[in-house]
């Protein structure tokens, strides 16, 4: 079977991704499969979501690492070093969890549509194989919006932990408050190798599903077709 490879789906979506869903929501007719290729742009694009949110966990695990295990000059630098890459991770989880929710809705949108077109389908058999192949594609729907809800929970205590950080040396930046904080970065960054796993893991399973949903189909390696 012909299928993207993850970095032929992110040319294809630059190129064909945006006029698709622009198509679309602008009410253009469509059909089911463009519905799917929708969904397909929706699991991408909230797979690049989840990669931009770990680049900012992990550029404010190491901006706080640097702060408290190598203190060094004007301690003030290196706190506003943490402080706004944390920041950064807060927004870009805010931004996360509503692509989540958008794809969410595309998922939907194209299940109501191949619900519609299945009564429609006369043949038993056919409709059969088709009412299988949608409870399959819905179950593994339901599986990655299970996980990326898990994912983005589990950002919620870490994200409030490095808050409590902050706030802790924003009225204590001594080397000595800086010292008391080192068991506590520790345990943060225990914390963060686990969630980093959870997001890789859902990254791969988004990317995967967006190919598998994709009208576009190829031979890893295969460019995408030129546009004209």
């Amino acid at each position: 079977m012909q299928v993207f490879s993850p970095a032929s789906l992110l040319r294809w979506i630059s190129v064909y991704g945006l006029a698709l869903v622009l198509g679309i929501e602008a009410g253009c007719t469509s059909t089911g499969y463009q519905r799917g290729d929708v969904a397909a742009v929706s699991m991408q694009r909230a797979a690049s979501e989840v990669q931009t949110q770990e680049r900012a966990m992990d550029q404010t695990m190491a901006a706080l690492r640097d702060l408290v295990n190598q203190p060094q000059g004007d301690l003030r630098i290196a706190f506003k070093r943490y402080s706004k890459a944390l920041d950064r991770l807060i927004a870009s989880t805010e931004r996360t969890e509503t692509t989540g929710k958008t794809m969410e809705a595309k998922n939907a949108a194209y299940v109501a549509e191949w619900d519609r077109q299945l009564q429609a389908i006369d043949f038993g058999h056919i409709h059969e194989l088709s009412e299988a192949r949608r409870n399959e594609v819905t179950n593994r729907m339901d599986a990655i919006e299970r996980r990326y809800h898990d994912s983005q929970e589990a950002m919620v205590p870490l994200i409030t932990y490095l808050l409590d950080i902050r706030r802790a040396l924003s009225i204590d930046l001594t080397t000595a408050g800086l010292e008391s904080m080192k068991g506590v970065v520790q345990n943060a960054n225990d914390n963060v190798a686990k969630v980093q796993m959870a997001l890789d893991s859902l990254t791969t399973e988004l990317t995967t599903s967006s190919a598998r949903m994709s009208s576009m189909a190829y031979q890893p390696n295969q460019p995408p077709p030129a546009t004209q």
